[in-house]
């Protein structure tokens, strides 16, 4: 596990713009089983990569998935300055929601500290899926940060591709 952990935190430092401009707060890692590590910013992994896919599709009007090609965007998405960071690095997606809804909010003051470190208050905040909004949200503004939209963003699979899309394009032209 430790080592997995610095994979992906390896993994994301390789990506992380000078100045972040807008900045993405996801779950957390997946746990990965397969023998490449599933994680947004490991340029290798593409299989089953939702978030990936419908992230840039957000971003970038001109995105077009094709396989080999995620590194180059993942070096766009770094160098307009995007960012994502997850609520907690532990991976919980095999988790029970009750569980999940602990771990996030036991991560709170913590990631509170580490944002404090990557952003000003006024750069836009992004919080992809509702356990992650539900937890975050509410201390993120009374901290005084910039979270641009009201509602939960679904995180991007079963079918919420199209509506995490459009409601993530429309808080970044907010």
């Amino acid at each position: 596990m430790l080592g997995e952990m610095t994979t992906i935190s390896g993994l994301r430092k390789q990506y992380k713009p000078e100045k972040v401009d807008v900045l993405f707060l996801a779950e957390s890692p997946p746990d990965s089983a397969d023998e490449e590590l599933r994680f947004f910013y490991n340029p290798r992994q593409e299989r089953w990569d939702h978030m990936y896919r419908s992230v840039m599709e957000a971003v970038f009007p001109e995105f077009e998935y094709h396989p080999g090609e995620k590194g180059r965007w993942l070096q766009k998405f770094k160098d307009q300055g995007y960012f994502m960071i997850d609520a907690t690095d532990t991976p919980i997606n095999r988790l029970s929601d009750a569980e999940r809804r602990r771990v996030l909010y036991a991560s709170v003051k913590p990631k509170l500290s580490e944002i404090a470190g990557l952003v000003m208050p006024d750069t836009p905040i992004v919080l992809v899926k509702k356990n992650v909004f539900e937890a975050f949200n509410t201390p993120l503004r009374e901290a005084g940060y910039n979270v641009v939209h009201d509602s939960f963003l679904p995180f991007p699979s079963h079918g919420n591709q199209a509506k995490f899309i459009s409601a993530c394009r429309n808080c970044l032209r907010a």
